[in-house]
């Protein structure tokens, strides 16, 4: 099975401190023979994600910049690994998914731009499942035809 997680799961899944981390980390290593994809959008939001979460030097999220630089190496070491596969897709086929997308379900489903393309990338690289715990981004890959699903639903 090939698997799109997006920013909220691949964060949690590194990050120790985050709120989901105690259930990122078990979901990954139950799934961990499967294809996990990783895709340039990931490489500017999970990435640009770390580096926000440490600039807000907050004491509560406990992310230092050092922390983050170190998780952006790990994550730079899990793709050269094969642990996420990176897949590229012609961007003009993602920019055309994420507006068809927008076009169908923007009127009734709340979706950041930067979800859309998160829903979009994951079609374009014909992901058999989208993982997040963005309930609203999940609704929208439902909503897209992908099989979604929130590790943290009961």
């Amino acid at each position: 099975m090939t698997i799109y997680a997006d920013t909220s799961f691949l964060v949690a899944f590194k990050f120790r401190k985050d709120a989901h981390h105690q259930v990122a980390l078990p979901y990954y290593e139950a799934h961990q023979d499967e294809v996990w994809l990783w895709s340039p959008w990931h490489r500017v939001e999970v990435f640009n994600s770390l580096r926000q979460n440490a600039r807000a030097n907050d004491p509560a999220k406990g992310l230092t910049e050092p922390e983050a630089k170190a998780m952006i190496h790990q994550f730079e070491a899990d793709i050269r690994c094969d642990y996420l596969v990176h897949l590229e897709a012609d961007w003009r086929d993602v920019l055309q998914t994420a507006n068809e997308i927008s076009i169908a379900h923007a009127f009734s489903l709340p979706c950041r731009a930067a979800d859309l393309l998160h829903v979009a990338y994951a079609k374009e690289l014909a992901a058999e499942l989208f993982v997040s715990f963005d309930d609203d981004q999940l609704a929208l890959a439902k909503a897209a035809g992908l099989k979604a699903v929130n590790p943290a639903a009961k």
